[in-house]
């Protein structure tokens, strides 16, 4: 479950003025936004956060031995590099 809290503080870098109770908008500076607003920020925040998910992921699959092993052999560096392409088409995609 998506929480508002979470999704304005991404989509507002956390300004001050905003806050949530019960998962529901309580202050919001210029006033509470509309639904509709909050469901778009909500699937941008959804899309934006699968995405950096999974650049993680990747990211944490580049352990010091797999690292190491790239050094030594063809495959382990093929690996890596087709791990990185995985992560700059994730990245791309922000």
């Amino acid at each position: 479950m998506t929480y508002i809290a979470d999704v304005i503080g991404w989509k507002f870098n956390d300004q001050p003025g905003m806050s949530t109770v019960n998962r529901v908008i309580t202050e919001f500076p210029g006033g509470i936004p509309s639904q509709e607003d909050q469901d778009k920020w909500t699937a941008e925040y959804e899309a934006w956060k699968a995405v950096m998910d999974e650049i993680l992921r990747l990211e944490a699959l580049e352990t010091p031995r797999r690292i190491a092993e790239a050094h030594l052999t063809d495959e382990g560096k093929a690996w890596i590099v087709a791990n990185r392409d995985l992560i700059a088409t994730e990245r791309a995609k922000l």
